[in-house]
């Protein structure tokens, strides 16, 4: 069904569709924190999901391009996913959901501002304005005076730009390699940051429960990891972006529902400023393509 859609309906719709599956994960994973170390997480439920997309790749008849030699944009984008799932999981564990989701939601902003330098995507004055907008909303969630500073959002504010770098990059990957492959290697980046912290935890093993339970939050990021892919390939970055806005009414839910979490009144200010800075780029985006049209001239 996905194939029948403009690309950038085709994107909207898998970004939707991720952020619904992440926050299924985080909610999985959040409980799994509270008795288990941030990297052995990563780690297993990473081993897991690696496996899961491998075999789903090789089902399809992607064993071949599996066994690619990886270019240089693929292999950076698994580390960018890599590095901004270790800041988000740090974070997560120290932090309430609503409010690690509202620090995340820098990064369409930052994904427009790119979007500009290097692919030369037209942002007015009025979405720069939004923008600017949108880092004040994040510095309200974010505190940065010393009596309410937290450093667990600035992880996470670094975990928002390695994902907007992450999606430059998803662009840039070639159409010849397929989603699935390069929700694998994104998946196997992730592993080995979970690894990276066996040198300072103390691992242990899973009792049975807790493992599935992991095993259910594998499927559910394997399938937003893919989705993820699928979202920002040969789309529009600033049309598409500001759709992960739907993450902050989904991980405000479930950390709700869940975890009894309420967010303060300076992050719900802030994430208020940063949707409406999201939304308003949307619409500007909007009203720039319809001005195109109507000035379009009919070819003869």
């Amino acid at each position: 069904m996905l194939s029948s859609l403009t690309y950038n309906q085709r994107g909207i719709a898998a970004i939707c569709g991720c952020m619904a599956a992440y926050t299924v994960n985080d909610v999985l994973v959040k409980q799994i924190l509270m008795t288990y170390p941030i990297g052995e997480t990563i780690f297993v439920r990473g081993l897991m999901c690696s496996l899961l997309i491998g075999a789903v790749a090789a089902a399809f008849g992607h064993g071949k391009a599996l066994r690619a030699p990886l270019s240089r944009q693929l292999v950076s984008r698994s580390l960018l996913d890599g590095l901004s799932t270790a800041g988000f999981i740090a974070a997560l564990a120290h932090m309430n959901l609503a409010n690690v989701a509202a620090v995340l939601q820098i990064a369409p902003l930052i994904i427009t501002a790119l979007s500009v330098m290097m692919y030369r995507e037209v942002v007015g004055w009025r979405r720069w304005t939004a923008i600017g907008i949108g880092f004040f909303g994040a510095l309200l969630v974010i505190k940065p005076l010393p009596s309410e500073f937290n450093i667990w959002a600035l992880v996470a504010a670094a975990s928002a730009v390695a994902a907007a770098v992450r999606e430059i990059q998803t662009r840039q990957i070639g159409q010849s390699v397929p989603v699935l492959v390069v929700a694998f290697w994104a998946a196997i980046g992730i592993t080995l940051f979970g690894a990276a912290f066996f040198v300072i935890e103390d691992w242990r093993t899973y009792a049975g429960p807790d493992l599935f339970q992991l095993f259910v939050a594998a499927v559910f990021v394997g399938v937003a990891i893919y989705l993820l892919a699928l979202g920002f390939r040969a789309v529009d970055l600033s049309v598409v972006a500001p759709f992960r806005y739907i993450y902050l009414l989904t991980s405000a839910a479930g950390g709700y529902l869940v975890f009894r979490e309420v967010p303060d009144a300076w992050t719900v200010v802030g994430a208020i400023l940063i949707v409406g800075s999201g939304i308003y780029t949307l619409h500007r985006e909007a009203v720039r393509r319809r001005s195109i049209t109507e000035t379009a001239i009919p070819a003869a």
